[in-house]
């Protein structure tokens, strides 16, 4: 399994770079978000790191590797390949915007946001709302040009545990000052005080965010 990648870039093409590592090249899939980080960031013969997807199957013998820019680029793609009739390759095509961006039509239910996106027609994007509308949140928190870090954040349950484990993604990975990080845990917990889980507690933090766009 591959699950990063680090060299020079060999070729880059209008969909795909060749990577060369350790004198190997590999041919990496880039989505379209990854391809634009890629091209600002680097050009022939400059040095890239990217996040892997390795994609391989009995029907499907030869290995595709799908490249990220950063962990939640993948982790959002992770989410999207579970969904019904979305396999890799339509996921990565889909990659058009940023991740913040779909999650957020995601959420919204916009389905003929979703329809525009390369590759997904109207029963995609009803199975995408369906399977995905309430595990998003997270994504559509994430500040334009944030750049991520690993978070280790606490397993416990209580309260204080996911109010640290949260501020750390929403500060190391989705790009909020901490300051702005801690008001928008507290304001979360006074409309909701009891949150099973991060996930509740990131999708406390969106609405109330949405709600504030709404009034504004």
């Amino acid at each position: 399994m591959i699950a990063t990648l680090s060299g020079r870039v060999r070729r880059l093409h209008e969909d795909r770079v060749v990577l060369e590592c350790g004198g190997i090249g590999y041919e990496v899939y880039l989505p379209p978000i990854a391809l634009r980080e890629v091209e600002k960031s680097t050009s022939e013969g400059g040095a890239l790191e990217l996040v892997i997807y390795y994609h391989a199957t009995r029907d499907q013998p030869r290995p595709v590797l799908i490249g990220f820019t950063s962990d939640l680029d993948k982790e959002f793609f992770e989410k999207l390949i579970t969904v019904k009739d979305i396999g890799p390759m339509v996921a990565a095509r889909a990659l058009a915007a940023p991740v913040a961006e779909l999650a957020a039509a995601i959420a919204r239910q916009d389905e003929k946001y979703l329809r525009a996106l390369p590759g997904i027609g109207p029963q995609k994007a009803k199975n995408i709302v369906a399977q995905l509308q309430a595990k998003v949140a997270k994504f559509a928190l994430a500040v334009e040009g944030a750049v991520p870090e690993p978070v280790t954040g606490p397993t416990t349950p209580d309260t204080d545990g996911l109010r640290e484990m949260v501020w750390e993604v929403l500060v190391k990975q989705l790009g909020h000052r901490p300051s702005e990080a801690s008001q928008l845990i507290t304001d979360a917990l006074r409309r909701r005080p009891d949150p099973r889980s991060p996930e509740e507690l990131f999708d406390e933090i969106y609405r109330g965010q949405a709600a504030v766009k709404a009034r504004s």
